[in-house]
């Protein structure tokens, strides 16, 4: 069965077989990022104006990066024993596994503290280095 997405895991970058890794977030780096945008805000923020909260350009740059999405063969895996969320790669091999776990994941209160959107967009524009296309998709913008 050809694939029409290839994980590469982010140690050794080879390809993933299926049963051989996964695709995950540290949930402990997940709940870390919360606590680190809710004191961003605290921090941040310049006086409310008809409700709406405003920032400094330069505040924005000092914005916390969210917690990593990433591709690991189990034997590569630096961190075996952290409480992660997973998906095991054999999981996500077409675009439709893609668009399910995406769908399944917008439900998950704590997705936005993450890097979901830039898996999405690395795999969707043949950038990422996480979920790789076989074949380029074609996009139409």
């Amino acid at each position: 069965m050809a694939h029409e997405l290839i994980a590469i895991c982010d140690e050794c970058k080879q390809a993933v077989a299926d049963g051989e890794g996964s695709l995950w977030v540290d949930m402990a780096e997940v709940d870390q990022h919360t606590i680190n945008v809710r004191a961003w805000k605290q921090l941040e923020a310049k006086p409310a104006t008809d409700r709406l909260q405003t920032y400094s350009f330069s505040s924005l740059l000092s914005y916390p990066e969210p917690a990593p999405w990433r591709v690991h063969h189990a034997a590569c895996d630096p961190a075996p024993d952290a409480n992660a969320y997973a998906i095991e790669v054999h999981r996500c091999r077409s675009w439709a596994d893609l668009v399910v776990w995406t769908s399944h994941l917008m439900g998950k209160s704590w997705l936005a503290h993450t890097d979901w959107s830039k898996v999405l967009e690395g795999a969707g524009e043949s950038l990422g280095r996480r979920i790789v296309p076989t074949v380029p998709p074609t996009l139409h913008r």
